[in-house]
């Protein structure tokens, strides 16, 4: 059913929102040296804008268009219920500010949840035609085609700083396995859309999508994420499965059984063949093969889930709140992921993401959404073939229920090996959109068609209100975080030398004052310190430590639980105390707080002993080590070797 406005403008207005909700699905193609997260940034800023501008137009024509307004059903109603969630776990977290905004790197927190809220409610209000929607999947799918096609030269060749060549694709993404996650929800798209080609017997459609899937697989391999390509196998052998029982298609039914064993055969017979030297001498099928307890990242995700488990009892219900992993888990940290990483914001699970960031609110209502799409999958399309007849469009709509059904399947799968991010979020509300449209039942009433109702002056009034909520969010959220990580990520590609340049661009990007503030800030205080190394002079620069100190210190003020201000400004006042010696003082209060803050972590004692030989106070270092050592062997190893580094100069 589409719906007819009753005015040339009404009309531009709504191809103008369609558009944008279409712009959205091609906003994982930017991407920009110009930012500070070059990879997430530009897309996420991209599609926030697109969606407040969207939002402003559809709110208008929502007060006038009955049809055009959100219908309640079950779907519907689990999409709210995870944006409810998310919103308890920020107000009952123990980060407020933090879990509302989310931070510049991933770009997600409530406030990033809202917006796919609103890119899903608005997908399900304004296309309302089939034909609308086959258009949204095909931009969908070609825009990952041309990912995909970028990673494959990516793999071959150097496209750029951006773009090394590298053994493990990541493409415009940024990140492997955040690539493989975005490119299983297109390969399930290809899948359908291929299929429908081949109901439809058109060859030419059927070519390209055939092609672009085979291109899709390919550089899902080249990119190395054994959970992705795990999910990949269990919702291929689900689809078949399915297929099996389920397919209208009497004649080719047996054909998907054949499928299910040749894939069962060849993953028996690549693991009986693991060992040989043609996978032993390829890094990404050597890597595929390798899976084992003893594997280092293997022992590393299970540490992360274990730690993830004992902070979540602390707050069932509610959890930390989003975006505070890192402050769950500090008074847990396990001395055994130092040799890995330093510092995690994820549990590598969605089950743990979700519980230690929601608590048991979080999780139950993501798991509503999945619940929600295969009840409507199951009682509206997926049917038995004496049910459809040989009706095409029938035997089409069963066929994608059960290729949605399985691509889920791959998603969940995929998501007990990594966490959500910006592409994977945009899919993932993408696709219930797509499900809302096709399989649940139409419940617009048909006296509504075609009729409008008259804007009043109180809906006039709430129209100017919202647009001037819209402006101030383009500005203040958006346009003014990018300006700021403009400047932040100017200041990285400064020399060290460029003080006087890198001191006022830094000043610049502070004073913009948005939620940008405590990752320039961080990031700007890191890669400074990192350039001393190479320039001491630069431990004379005052103004900088005071731009610098001044924002950490507010970062602490702000979000007294998050570890890493804490290690950033230690060193900062180490690095400069050469003639201020309170700073070491300063700096070893400071590490003793982060002490507290995570017992276990390998930074404050580094601190310390860093600000104990600044000081010749030998007698502190020896209890310093000796604490460390009791603490964890390797740790107490670490410290006492970086100690001795620092005596020998």
């Amino acid at each position: 059913m589409d719906v007819n406005l009753s005015s040339k403008l009404d009309n531009r207005i709504l191809w103008i929102v369609k558009i944008l909700l279409g712009f959205c699905l091609v906003t994982t193609l930017f991407i920009s040296s110009g930012l500070l997260f070059p990879y997430t940034a530009p897309k996420a800023f991209a599609f926030r804008i697109a969606i407040e501008i969207a939002a402003l137009f559809y709110f208008y024509l929502a007060l006038k268009y009955r049809p055009l307004r959100p219908k309640a059903n079950v779907l519907v109603w689990s999409v709210l219920i995870f944006f409810a969630a998310n919103l308890f776990s920020a107000v009952f977290g123990v980060d407020w500010y933090l879990s509302f905004w989310g931070n510049l790197e991933r770009m997600l927190g409530f406030w990033g949840i809202l917006h796919f809220v609103l890119f899903f409610l608005m997908l399900s209000a304004v296309f309302k035609t089939k034909s609308e929607w086959l258009a949204l999947l095909k931009i969908s799918v070609l825009a990952s085609f041309l990912i995909a096609a970028i990673a494959l030269l990516q793999k071959f060749w150097n496209l750029g700083l951006l773009l090394p060549q590298s053994e493990r694709v990541f493409s415009v993404i940024g990140n492997a396995a955040f690539l493989a996650s975005y490119l299983i929800f297109n390969m399930f798209f290809a899948v359908y859309l291929l299929w429908r080609e081949i109901i439809l017997r058109r060859l030419w459609w059927l070519t390209i999508w055939g092609a672009g899937l085979f291109f899709q697989i390919l550089t899902l391999f080249y990119t190395g994420t054994r959970g992705a390509l795990l999910g990949l196998a269990g919702g291929v052998t689900v689809c078949l499965i399915l297929f099996s029982f389920f397919c209208q298609v009497k004649k080719i039914r047996r054909y998907f059984l054949l499928g299910l064993a040749g894939i069962l055969i060849s993953a028996a017979l690549f693991f009986v063949f693991r060992n040989n030297s043609f996978i032993q001498q390829s890094p990404i099928l050597e890597r595929l093969t390798s899976i084992s307890f003893k594997d280092a990242t293997v022992q590393n995700r299970l540490i992360l889930w274990r730690q993830a488990w004992i902070a979540w009892q602390e707050r069932p219900i509610f959890g930390w709140g989003a975006e505070n992993y890192e402050v769950a888990i500090n008074k847990y940290f396990d001395p055994r992921l130092s040799p890995y990483e330093a510092w995690y914001d994820r549990a590598h699970n969605f089950i743990f993401d979700y519980g230690v960031s929601g608590g048991w609110l979080g999780l139950v209502s993501f798991l509503v959404l999945f619940g929600a799409a295969f009840w409507c999958l199951k009682k509206n399309r997926l049917k038995k073939p004496a049910e459809t007849g040989n009706d095409k469009e029938m035997i089409l709509k069963s066929s994608g229920a059960i290729i949605f059904c399985s691509l889920i399947v791959a998603y969940l799968i995929q998501n007990f090996f990594v966490f959500d991010v910006f592409v994977s979020y945009l899919m993932l509300f993408f696709l219930l959109a797509l499900i809302n449209f096709f399989y649940t039942p139409n419940s617009y009433d048909k006296s509504e068609q075609g009729g409008s109702v008259p804007i009043s002056a109180s809906k006039k009034i709430a129209v100017i209100g919202f647009a001037l909520l819209v402006f101030s969010s383009i500005y203040y959220l958006n346009i003014k975080p990018m300006q700021a990580s403009f400047l932040a990520s100017q200041i990285l590609s400064l020399r060290p030398e460029d003080q006087g340049q890198r001191d006022l661009l830094f000043g610049d990007a502070l004073s913009k004052q948005t939620f940008a503030f405590g990752e320039i800030a961080y990031q700007v205080t890191f890669d400074y310190l990192s350039k001393i190394n190479s320039d001491p002079r630069l431990t004379q620069n005052e103004n900088f430590y005071k731009l610098a100190s001044g924002g950490l210190e507010k970062n602490i003020n702000r979000s007294p639980l998050q570890s890493r201000n804490y290690v950033a400004l230690a060193w900062l006042d180490l690095y400069f105390s050469d003639e201020h010696r309170e700073r070491i003082e300063n700096a070893i209060g400071l590490a003793q707080k982060l002490r507290i803050l995570s017992p276990a972590k390998k930074d404050a004692y580094l601190l310390l002993v860093a600000a104990y030989s600044v000081s010749n106070n030998n007698q502190e270092a020896q209890k310093i080590l000796e604490q460390a050592q009791k603490i964890d062997v390797e740790l107490g190893s670490e410290v006492r070797q970086y100690w001795e580094s620092l005596n020998k100069n």
